[in-house]
């Protein structure tokens, strides 16, 4: 049987809230049930040994939701490639899921269930924000993105693209016992707005086509028209399995549709499918609501002005320093840009005493000190795409970050996305000074087992901190007919196409074994490393609230905003 961990900790209605107090389990039979539940936090010392009696000690600095690619997805788009999934060597494993029509409706049921948890089951500190690292769209478009803030905004949400109904590429539902479920996933919806300040970072599928391409002129006419690749020749289909570029070029792709072994179906053109450049992925994320905020969720006016995606954000004695690590010029993998590289490095600076210079000599610095989150959408692994920039200049990979970061003891964590499986990783600092970090990667909701994490830092007040890692799963039941309508009234109960998403993803037969961790200490975890400084005079913060932009980060006013929706004629 493989673990996949469910809710746990109990609320006020008695189910469970995390994986703490149940889990789900699929059996060889495909049938989902529950399990007893992960607790207590495995305890991780690879970094800091555990002091007897830090449980009574300890004061919470920080508590948050991670989120790791949402990954909405518009099935019906013509500039998706399902058929890439039947290649010798199949592209990617994520041209096509069974229940990729359910994208959204999974989504509103995780942000139900992260309403639910509006505490620590360790300490009771109430949630801070919700981080997102990245990958809210899948393929770069408008509709993608809107279906993203609508859903964190509580808003209606259209998940039906082109003309009226499905025009996908299934031919039948995929779960026989819900033969409508196709027509039902393209109903309009109002879903549960989280209800905490959020966050988000840049993933590749934000600003890449197919989470790979830089957008050119034919993959925005692929994108806003009305033909759908279903297949290909044979011959046809080798040669693009070998180059899947081919189907950017526009005199390529008329070929390949003009091939009468090139097998098109004809869907209903729509203007918001329209492909986004990386400004205007930033500039959208300002029509959102006002509260519960940040205006711009992250993202400040600088951010538009030089048209860059990273930015950094303070909570008490802690920053969030959000990075960028899609390569414009192409890939999945990422990287950094060298500028961005040195405002890492003058960002660490400003808020260490103390840390290592390039040669490895000790610098006593002015900065006041704050511990340090690093927070991309890829991981160090997945920071090796070899690229260079559209420019021609090199980019920053993973083992150069991380020499940066072990030069400096107050980067206590890295938290990511992108590998879609819940993983921690230990980051030892090779030369022993003291900068060592935990890595946290998050798995996805786009598949089995649909999971997030909440994390939290507290002081042990002993010389140690210790960051709490706890898993949980979907609002929905794993028994659709179980499924309440969160939002009665709209026609849709999500929760339920939430529940049979679940089930259909959990019998893909290209479901990752591994995407809930390789073992209980990949979900739910006391991780501890040494405090980097003494904490002993940081006051316990408040209640997150987002900060009023610094000058030089100024976030867009509200008339200044809505000068920007509705510019003047």
């Amino acid at each position: 049987m493989v673990l996949v961990s469910v809710l746990g900790c109990r609320g006020e209605d008695e189910r469970p809230l995390t994986t703490l107090d149940r889990t789900i389990l699929l059996g060889e039979d495909g049938v989902l049930r529950h399990g007893s539940g992960e607790t207590p936090h495995e305890v991780r010392t690879e970094l800091a040994e555990a002091e007897v009696g830090r449980e009574r000690r300890r004061r919470s600095l920080v508590a948050f939701h991670h989120f790791a690619d949402l990954q909405l997805l518009d099935e019906e788009s013509p500039l998706r490639g399902e058929w890439q999934d039947s290649c010798p060597t199949p592209l990617s494993t994520a041209a096509f899921r069974p229940q990729e029509s359910l994208t959204v409706h999974v989504a509103a049921s995780l942000v139900r269930q992260t309403n639910r948890i509006r505490h620590s089951p360790l300490t009771d500190r109430p949630i801070d924000f919700v981080l997102h690292t990245g990958n809210a769209a899948d393929n770069a478009q408008l509709n993608e993105l809107r279906w993203f803030i609508d859903l964190m905004d509580g808003r209606q949400v259209h998940p039906d693209t082109g003309g009226a109904g499905y025009e996908g590429v299934q031919s039948e539902s995929p779960d026989p016992l819900y033969p409508e479920l196709l027509a039902l996933a393209q109903l309009p919806f109002v879903p549960e707005g989280v209800r905490y300040p959020w966050y988000t970072a840049l993933g590749n599928r934000d600003v890449l086509a197919q989470g790979n391409f830089p957008p050119n002129e034919a993959a925005a006419q692929i994108a806003v028209g009305g033909e759908k690749i279903i297949d290909l020749s044979p011959a046809r289909k080798e040669e693009v399995c070998e180059d899947p570029s081919i189907l950017l070029d526009p005199e390529l792709t008329q070929e390949i549709l003009a091939d009468e072994g090139t097998e098109v179906r004809a869907v209903t053109p729509d203007p918001n499918r329209r492909l986004l450049s990386r400004k205007e992925w930033i500039q959208e994320l300002f029509n959102s609501s006002e509260r519960p905020g940040p205006i711009g969720h992250g993202f400040t006016q600088r951010n538009l002005d030089e048209d860059v995606a990273y930015y950094m954000f303070e909570h008490g004695p802690l920053t969030f320093i959000v990075l960028d690590t899609v390569n414009p010029s192409g890939f999945a993998a990422g990287s950094i840009d060298d500028r961005q590289f040195k405002w890492i490095e003058k960002q660490l600076r400003s808020r260490s005493s103390s840390y290592y210079d390039a040669e490895g000599k000790l610098v006593e610095g002015d900065g006041e000190d704050r511990l340090i989150v690093i927070v991309s959408h890829h991981p160090l692994d997945r920071l090796n795409n070899p690229l260079p920039d559209p420019s021609g200049d090199a980019r920053v990979q993973g083992p150069e970050l991380e020499d940066l970061l072990h030069r400096f003891p107050n980067v206590i964590a890295h938290v990511a996305g992108d590998s879609q499986a819940n993983k921690v990783t230990a980051r030892p600092d090779p030369e022993r000074r003291g900068g060592s970090y935990w890595e946290v990667n998050t798995t996805s909701p786009v598949a089995y087992p649909m999971q997030s994490r909440l994390l939290e830092v507290t002081d042990n007040r002993d010389g140690t901190i210790s960051l709490f890692s706890t898993v949980y799963d979907l609002a929905a039941p794993i028994d659709p007919r179980d499924a309440d309508d969160p939002t009665s009234g709209d026609g849709v109960n999500e929760e339920e196409l939430a529940a049979v998403a679940r089930g259909v993803a959990a019998r893909d037969p290209q479901r990752d074994p591994e995407a809930a961790g390789l073992a209980v200490s990949d979900r739910n975890a006391e991780l501890l490393l040494p405090a980097p400084f003494d904490l002993a005079g940081v006051e316990t913060p408040g209640r997150h609230r987002p900060a009023a932009a610094a000058a030089g980060e100024r976030g867009m006013s509200r008339r200044a905003l809505l000068r920007f929706l509705f510019p003047p004629s």
